[in-house]
């Protein structure tokens, strides 16, 4: 009885966990990709029955130009975001590297400054 309780439990907790893991491997390496990308943060957080919530954050070199480390970042994350769910809140911030405070959001590019998932889909399929 106790073996079959956690597994039922170990199968059932895990999963939206596991697939958040994958894909912060997945966008981190995406990101890390991007030209002028010099350090990225991927945090995936699925409290259970809260929804989950994605924190990104892109460290670009201080002579890129933040818009188009923006944009290219926001498909890199599109493209590892298979397994999320659509309407997950995404906080995505690009700064220079050494002044955090000068960064921008994705509203720079038209979106909301925290886009869903779907809107990031979106925009990285125009």
């Amino acid at each position: 009885m106790g073996l079959l309780t956690w597994l039922l439990g170990s199968c059932g907790a895990s999963t939206p966990q596991a697939a958040g893991d994958t894909f912060v491997t997945n966008a981190t390496a995406g990101l890390d990709a991007v030209p002028n990308v010099v350090t990225s943060t991927v945090r995936y957080t699925d409290p259970g029955g809260m929804g989950a919530t994605i924190t990104v954050r892109v460290t670009a070199s201080p002579t890129a130009e933040l818009e188009t480390v923006l944009g290219d970042s926001l498909r890199a994350f599109s493209s590892a975001s298979g397994a999320l769910k659509p309407l997950s809140p995404v906080y995505f911030y690009v700064f220079p590297e050494g002044a955090q405070e000068t960064g921008i959001r994705p509203d720079a590019l038209g979106l909301d400054p925290s886009p869903t998932v779907e809107a990031i889909r979106g925009f990285a399929n125009k």
